[in-house]
């Protein structure tokens, strides 16, 4: 994990006398420290020192913890001792190391803040104990089924990516073959309401086998960490979850990775999809990206498109607006009587999906024209609730959902638009309660368009197909990298021409923002993160504040 640095001994060769040791990176955010530094184990602490052990040395004459990257026979001479070992388990092994490493270089970020992330919360003081041996649950039809069946045995397969509906989370019952194995199985979901939702119905299935990550206690993570060390778990998490070691992972599956929630906002902006395949690739276990509308980076990485049984959103009806009259309202007369039938029979309700600003007008329509009292603006106890897609992670299954205005969303800023308008629609339709009647209506102005046919037609890939081919030619991504430069504070002189010389195939910016600038480059940049890490580091020690956001999502 970078190149070895002594910790004040001298070079290899020569017949100099060798000990055991260990290079370090210690817990510092910083790129100076990325390379680590070597120290002796000494003879008390062998076999206690592995790779992944959290360890004490000594660093600018103080204690510091840091992660063991690397043992190898090092020159005896001068070279400073290990103090100890916190923590009774590794917390990576070499191929989780790797993966990690990965993760440091690809989004420019400290190899300590990655290892950290990796990391559970408190030192742990050790494995949990593998569950018993057998899993009496049948494996169903499910597309999954075959993937948990050749990840039992430890075949490989290709990187999958299921079309349809995961809320019913009948899917649970196809990792049987998994865990009969005696293996274990990684689901990440976006938000914690919905790993709480999944874990009920999961340990209902595998008892104690499952494993929910979501809470923010840290003695609790640390326990599930702990936990997840023993083979035979299902272990169920947010994003974080992602960079855990599991042991005796074989199965990984990932519900709709191009959610926004999938990549964090913060240094390193790690974004779920790329580091589980990358993991997937090194450490061997099979991977399934599940949901309703596979991202374009997907499609564009190969991943093979499988359908599920089902419709990947509900029916939908479209009501054309084209033809209304100016002032008419912001909903239709068809939607307000869909409405006044849902507050009319008992125990239904609609969720209305809308933006921030538009919100408190819809209620005040719907209370006016459907009933003093008949919506809210969520999370309220109406029968109407109206709300954006961020509420959508808390909400209970509804009979009716409503699209205020769907056309707004293929006018939102960004290369993204015409991906999110679809997946944000997409995700509402899942919105729907099982059963007859239940159904998803768009207001629009443009029924023909290509978005609202796709939705009719409950089939994403062709649409998506296209907005890969969209983007190739506009050189957008997936089709070229690019890295987003944040740089808030005063900046540091000559900024500009060093960015300018990282040597992108364009530069774009410096772009006013709150407090800073902005930079975006594109092209092939593999190189270029190389040398953002040295330049980042310097511009941080001249007092700026930098955010590198690899694979931006908003630009």
């Amino acid at each position: 994990m970078g190149a070895a640095q002594p910790s004040g001994g001298d070079p290899v060769g020569g017949g100099s006398l060798t000990r055991p040791a260990a290079r370090v990176v210690p817990n510092v955010p910083t790129f100076s420290v990325d390379a680590g530094f070597w120290y002796a184990i000494p003879e008390h602490l062998m076999g206690s020192v592995a790779l992944g052990s959290v360890v004490r040395a000594p660093l600018s004459g103080r204690r510091v913890r840091g992660w063991v990257v690397e043992i190898a026979d090092r020159p005896a001479e001068r070279l400073k001792e290990i103090s100890g070992v916190s923590g009774a388990v590794p917390v990576f092994d070499k191929d989780l190391a790797q993966s990690l490493l990965w993760a440091a270089q690809h989004y420019v970020a400290p190899v300590a803040a990655v290892l950290a992330k990796a990391s559970p919360p408190n030192l742990p003081r050790g494995r949990g104990s593998a569950p018993a041996a057998s899993v009496q649950v049948s494996e169903g039809g499910h597309p999954l089924a075959t993937t948990a069946t050749s990840s039992a045995v430890g075949k490989r397969v290709p990187v999958t990516a299921v079309v349809g509906r995961w809320q019913d989370l009948d899917w649970l019952e196809s990792l049987a073959p998994v865990l009969s194995a005696g293996r274990s199985a990684m689901v990440l979901a976006a938000t914690s309401a919905e790993v709480v939702a999944i874990h009920a119905r999961a340990k209902r299935v595998y008892g104690e086998r499952a494993l929910a990550v979501s809470a923010d206690d840290d003695a609790e993570l640390t326990g599930r960490w702990e936990q997840a060390q023993a083979p035979g778990h299902l272990v169920i998490g947010t994003p974080r979850l992602a960079l855990w070691q599991v042991a005796d992972l074989s199965l990984t599956v990932v519900l709709e990775e191009g959610r926004r929630a999938m990549k964090d906002r913060q240094t390193p902006t790690i974004h779920v999809r790329d580091l589980v395949r990358t993991r997937s690739r090194v450490e061997g276990f099979n991977t399934v990206f599940f949901g309703p509308t596979p991202s374009v980076e997907l499609l564009a990485a190969g991943a093979a498109v499988v359908p599920a049984a089902r419709r990947p959103w509900g029916l939908v009806e479209v009501v054309d607006r084209s033809g209304e009259r100016p002032g008419s309202g912001l909903l239709s007369d068809q939607v307000l009587a869909a409405l006044r039938a849902t507050v009319a029979d008992a125990g239904e309700k609609a969720f209305i999906l809308t933006g921030h600003r538009t919100a408190p007008r819809l209620v005040d329509e719907i209370n006016t024209r459907v009933g003093a009292g008949a919506s809210a603006v969520y999370p309220g106890k109406s029968i109407v609730m109206v709300g954006t897609e961020r509420d959508m992670a808390g909400l209970e299954p509804v009979s009716l959902v409503v699209a205020a205005n769907a056309d707004a969303l293929l006018m939102g800023t960004g290369y993204r638009a015409a991906e999110e308008a679809l997946r944000q629609l997409a995700r509402l339709g899942n919105m729907l309660r099982a059963g007859r009647g239940r159904r998803m209506m768009i207001q629009t102005e443009s029924p023909g368009s290509d978005l609202v046919q796709t939705l009719r037609r409950g089939n994403p890939i062709p649409y998506l197909e296209r907005v890969l081919v969209d983007r190739a030619r506009a050189g957008l991504p997936p089709s070229t990298e690019m890295i987003a430069i944040e740089v808030r504070g005063d900046s540091p002189q000559g900024i500009e021409d060093e960015i300018a010389g990282l040597g992108a195939s364009e530069v774009f910016g410096p772009m006013a923002m709150e407090d800073g600038r902005r930079w975006l480059l594109a092209g092939s940049l593999t190189n270029v993160r190389k040398d953002l890490r040295e330049y980042a580091g310097r511009w941080r020690e001249k007092g700026a504040t930098i955010r590198i956001d690899a694979d931006p999502i908003d630009f």
